[in-house]
């Protein structure tokens, strides 16, 4: 039988991209690590681990067996929730990771709420990007997170990972108010080809951007790859450039901008909570779920009702 301890280290390579990134993640040393994935080589006959480059990733066997074990280890974090979950405690540390700005509009209440019902849960927020979110999830280092897909650019799933929609919101064009192409309609994309462009190429907003801009026959004069969006509105409302924004993202208290709809693409944003599959039923996860279902409800009731 495979000794687990080694398919988690193997995993860890094949997650993390090296040896030495897996061995200082777990806090091994690197020839540690090396010696444990040998005799894991040893024993099922198989070379692993590609130690012809200096980065040691795997092989096409390597990473046939590190998706097992990624199986495998949520199936035993399955084992280990369901069983904490017989006694109907919810106790422990919830790690939760929250994109800055629009993500604590729903996270917030619904943590608030849950610190009250459990006093013995320890709930801790982590600012975090939205493209490492997953990854994080997926390593332990959290245990759930906020994360966005668009349809125009879709993501594959995450082997290990359950993803979950929450909410969805639209995405309009930011434009300084004093902008000559500025107006409380719609516009077509194309009518802004001529105009600086304030995105990043590496998150998945910029990559709806990138997308739509093509599709409008045109390749858009990037000014800015800044990708927080308060930075972001800051730079539009000083008329720096236009940019796609999602409309849970606030305008800055007392500096609004205007939000344009574009003709002929309807743009949107789903909001999802990420978990491990095998976090599915621990007792602060299976908490978290139903209490996020319910903000996310709420902030789309106050969105359709906004003067109530």
């Amino acid at each position: 039988m495979l000794d687990v301890r080694r398919l988690i280290l193997l995993r860890e390579v094949g997650a993390r991209g090296s040896i030495a990134a897996a061995a200082q993640a777990l806090n091994y040393t690197r020839s540690a690590v090396s010696q444990q994935l040998s005799a894991l080589e040893a024993e099922t006959g198989a070379a692993l681990v590609d130690r012809s480059s200096k980065r040691a990733g795997l092989t096409a066997a390597g990473r046939l067996l590190a998706e097992h074990a990624e199986r495998i280890l949520a199936q035993l974090e399955l084992a280990e929730g369901q069983l904490r979950l017989r006694d109907g405690k919810v106790a422990g540390e919830l790690r939760v990771g929250v994109p800055l700005h629009e993500g604590p509009a729903l996270v917030v209440p619904a943590v608030t709420e849950l610190r009250d019902l459990h006093p013995e849960l320890r709930i801790t927020l982590h600012g975090i990007s939205p493209s490492d979110g997953r990854q994080a999830v997926r390593l332990g280092q959290l245990d759930a997170v906020l994360a966005a897909r668009y349809t125009q650019v879709p993501e594959p799933r995450v082997l290990g990972l359950h993803e979950e929609d929450l909410i969805s919101d639209r995405i309009r064009l930011a434009i300084s108010p004093e902008h000559p192409l500025a107006c409380s309609g719609s516009r077509r994309l194309a009518d802004f080809a001529n105009v600086p462009w304030l995105l990043d190429p590496a998150s998945g907003l910029g990559r709806l951007a990138l997308h739509v801009c093509a599709s409008a026959d045109f390749a858009p004069d990037v000014v800015s790859d800044i990708s927080d969006m308060q930075a972001v509105l800051a730079l539009v409302e000083l008329g720096w450039g236009v940019a796609l924004v999602p409309d849970l993202v606030p305008d800055r208290p007392g500096h609004p901008i205007a939000r344009i709809t574009l003709e002929g693409a309807e743009l949107s944003r789903r909001t999802t909570l990420v978990v491990r599959e095998g976090s599915m039923d621990s007792p602060p996860v299976a908490v978290l779920l139903p209490a996020l279902r319910e903000a996310a409800e709420e902030l789309r009731n106050s969105q359709a009702h906004p003067s109530e």
